[in-house]
């Protein structure tokens, strides 16, 4: 399956293919996880250009229309508004810190409130 709304020529047609290069942060590592919920090693950057690929759900989808976004605990205040201000489209946000598994961050006790994404 290709997207909840387009097929693969579609997202083609649409978006273009991402170009080959090197991966510098994946999208569980920026605070992505996909409708259903999957987070972590289910995701990838789609070869479609402006999606995330689960290897769950077996779907491309959209960044921004179709997955969700929690700020990581790494982000300082400025640097999760200068990342959400770079979008061109403006994600779902969830509340709180999403806590990436092997942050090295110390955190406080009240910032601990969400768990990794999986």
């Amino acid at each position: 399956m290709s997207s909840p709304r387009l097929t693969d020529k579609q997202l083609e047609r649409d978006f273009g293919r991402r170009p080959e290069g090197q991966t510098v942060d994946y999208p569980q590592e920026l605070g992505y996880i996909c409708p259903k919920g999957h987070g972590g090693d289910h995701l990838n950057w789609s070869e479609f250009k402006d999606h995330i690929w689960c290897s769950e759900c077996k779907i491309d989808y959209h960044y921004a229309e179709d997955c969700l976004l929690g700020r990581m605990c790494w982000m300082t205040d400025e640097q999760w508004k200068d990342f959400i201000d770079s979008l061109p489209m403006k994600p779902k946000i969830l509340g709180g810190i999403w806590h990436f598994p092997d942050c090295e961050i110390p955190h406080k006790e009240k910032d601990s409130g969400r768990g990794s994404p999986n």
